[in-house]
């Protein structure tokens, strides 16, 4: 049979046919992208590779993050044997909810309705607050929906999301003269008047930005993001591209993020609500690209939404799709060390001396990290390139647990120095912190009640800093302490002046995560909270691959690999390790 020409009716969708010296039960439609099949209609069965009568082959996922979790599901369903290792307590990566009692030091892992050891966590009820750790706004939720349809699941069986409305962040100016604080809002004729009072003209020229914004976002994701380029000739391919530049200006796409705004606005807080989103990457208006105007795109016409119940919703609903699958979930369990001999995985070691072998090792840790400290002497070669790589930014992060309802926020807010252009100068120590710095605020019961007693709130505080690579305070544990204080006075003074009344006696309890936390919890090279940066050196084809170069069977799944990082570009990564794992071991 010539099944590079195969077509085939909805009813032939489950037939074996003979891939190479490998036999294959297959749905052909789900693997056209290899074999140029078309004609079928989709179905629930796709690939499941063995060689003669083997056994499955086997898949060891270090790390259970998001990419970790989506990854493991789709090669379990495409017939793999799969077991996830987490060296934490919960799967999930960085994706966290923690529950925090006031007057209890302990804290919880987020589970809604769980009882522990000692008083009962109840969300919503006045003995606890409930905080998201690490994402706390959820963007392009096609992309959650997908994760999960690809694990053969609904999301809205798992997750219910819910809109922030009526914006999508409230904006706060600590610059004396114009507005005090914009909202970016969803409707386009409230935010043409409210960009009209700031500077006429505003609201045409916003229209033209997010036309062409909107445009970028599309045509990229698909043309850049969600492509698995297996050389630089496949990336750079002129019949692609061509096309692309009828609609996409490279002087947009590539010049700097801030210079581009400035041809859409003079004003330059308007500049400045639509360039603050490069956080998210770890860089600064001044050094990201124009292409991440695609963030506020996503913002203002996909919506933020909220997973009610928080962000441990999304990740007990993965890891709970992957598992019905038939994926291995153990968690506190350490990889010591990925075993390869040969150029061919073999397995990993634990830190307690167990073996799991396997054929296939998908390597979900900080990349850094795994050629670091996982592969021995091939990877210390292998890192020392990753260590020159440019990273993104550190946060201290504080978890607020308030007697006290903070008026005038709304669900995500963010506060701008009144010295715009040096606030983007990461801190390294107290003295460099800013009167008025840039950060963050999440403040989530305006969207999901159960997150806090009512008249409280559950406030998270993320104002970025510098990575330990870049001298954050010297590896001195006395001064990072003293960069903390002096990160929660200059943010207990910059929201008092917005207009925020807030005293420390309104802190009930407190949890702060700094630099070298981060690096503990998540080893994460320097403590850089968003990992490898997305300067231009660093974009799409220019991040490290998703499979290993010379050893046969490791690939890479997470932020540090391409895509690049934030939930959705992990979850679109994770189908693009699948993809290549399935396609490496389902043909000649």
């Amino acid at each position: 049979m010539d099944f590079l020409s195969l077509r085939c009716s909805p009813a032939r969708c489950s037939d074996t046919v003979l891939v190479g010296s490998k036999f294959c039960a297959f749905n052909p439609c789900l693997i056209k992208s290899i074999f140029s099949v078309e004609g079928c209609e989709p179905a629930n069965r796709s690939i499941i590779c063995s060689i003669g009568n083997q056994e499955k082959k086997k898949v060891v996922v270090v790390g259970g993050g998001v990419g970790g979790l989506s990854v493991g599901g789709r090669l379990a369903r495409e017939g793999f044997d799969v077991h996830i290792v987490e060296k934490n307590a919960q799967v999930g990566g960085r994706l966290q909810s923690v529950i925090l009692s006031p007057g209890n030091e302990n804290y919880h892992d987020a589970e809604p309705g769980r009882e522990s050891e000692g008083d009962p966590i109840v969300v919503g009820r006045r003995e606890t607050f409930r905080f998201d750790t690490g994402p706390s706004l959820l963007l392009l939720p096609q992309k959650y929906r997908d994760a999960f349809a690809a694990l053969g699941e609904n999301m809205d069986d798992y997750v219910t999301l819910k809109r922030v409305e009526p914006a999508a962040y409230r904006v706060f100016f600590g610059e004396e003269g114009g507005v005090k604080s914009l909202d970016l809002l969803y409707d386009v004729q409230r935010m043409c008047a409210q960009l009209e009072q700031v500077e006429e003209g505003a609201a045409a020229a916003y229209l033209r930005f997010l036309a062409y914004a909107k445009e970028a976002l599309d045509k990229g994701t698909a043309s850049f993001i969600e492509r698995d380029f297996k050389s630089f000739w496949d990336y750079a391919n002129l019949p692609r591209l061509l096309p692309l530049l009828k609609h996409l200006s490279p002087f947009e796409l590539l010049g700097q993020h801030r210079a581009r705004m400035s041809t859409y606005f003079k004003s330059s807080q308007l500049q400045a609500l639509f360039t603050f989103q490069d956080l998210y990457v770890g860089l600064t208006p001044y050094n990201a690209p124009g292409v991440f105007s695609l963030l506020a795109a996503t913002e203002i016409t996909d919506g933020v939404w909220y997973p009610v119940g928080g962000f441990a919703e999304v990740r007990d609903g993965l890891a709970r799709a992957a598992q019905k699958l038939g994926v291995k979930i153990t968690a506190g369990a350490t990889v010591k060390r990925i075993d390869h001999a040969n150029g061919q995985v073999e397995g990993v070691t634990l830190h307690d001396g167990s073996c799991l072998k396997a054929d296939i090792v998908v390597a979900n840790a900080d990349l850094p990290h795994v050629y670091s400290n996982l592969l021995g002497s091939y990877g210390s070669r292998q890192a020392s390139n990753l260590l020159r790589a440019k990273y993104s930014a550190s946060v201290i992060a504080f978890q607020w647990a308030l007697n006290t309802h903070l008026e005038g926020l709304s669900h995500h807010n963010v506060f701008l120095s009144d010295q715009y252009e040096k606030s983007w100068q990461r801190a390294v120590n107290a003295a460099s912190i800013l009167e008025q710095p840039n950060f963050y605020v999440h403040a989530p019961s305006r969207t999901d009640p159960t997150v806090c007693p009512q008249g409280h709130d559950a406030i998270t505080v993320l104002l970025p800093v510098a990575h330990l690579g870049e001298g954050y305070n010297n590896g001195n544990r006395s001064e990072d302490e003293g960069i903390i204080d002096a990160a929660r006075a200059r943010v207990m003074d910059t929201l008092s002046r917005s207009g925020i009344r807030i005293a420390a006696s309104n802190i009930l309890s407190e949890l702060v995560y700094s630099p070298p936390k981060w690096q503990e919890m998540y080893s994460l090279q320097y403590g850089a909270a968003f990992g490898l940066a997305h300067n231009l050196p660093q974009l799409a084809y220019f991040r490290p691959d998703v499979a290993d170069a010379s050893i046969k069977g490791l690939y890479f799944v997470g932020a540090s690999t391409r895509p690049g990082n934030g939930v959705p570009l992990v979850l679109m990564g994770a189908k693009i390790t699948a993809d290549r794992i399935v396609e490496d071991n389902c043909k000649r």
